[in-house]
């Protein structure tokens, strides 16, 4: 959706949620701002892509759909509606720093490379 050549960085889900547990866990964590570990690699979406396809050794293929066209589709499909509210971070350049985070809990957050690894070979097996 919106731009394919925007730069992000990306969380690795066991990441987010082994951090949040921790943050809950953590009392002297409390009254704080935290962004949850993900790694520094900065990748545009098609780079994205082109890391999935090469994983599952497939030609990379996407369109991207305009801004304007997932509020028009907001208006048939409710889930296109809240998509919209999120699209900012696919219209411009979208990271984080999760410096704080791993100095804290001393955690390195997984490289882009094995996260993609990790899905794929999860869906092999049907998870």
């Amino acid at each position: 959706m919106a731009s394919v050549n925007k730069i992000h960085n990306f969380t690795y889900t066991p990441d987010a949620a082994r951090a949040t547990a921790m943050l809950g866990n953590t009392p002297d964590c409390y009254n704080q701002i935290w962004h949850l570990p993900t790694d520094a690699t900065k990748m545009t979406v098609k780079e994205w892509i082109e890391l999935f396809s090469k994983e599952m050794s497939i030609t990379p293929k996407y369109m991207v759909l305009p801004s304007w066209l997932i509020s028009v589709l907001g208006l048939f499909i409710p889930l296109m509606k809240e998509l919209k509210e999120m699209n900012y971070q696919n219209e411009r350049d979208y990271f984080f720093n999760s410096t704080k985070f791993e100095k804290y809990f001393n955690f390195k957050p997984t490289p882009p490379e094995t996260g993609v690894r990790n899905i794929i070979k999860a869906d092999m097996v049907g998870f």
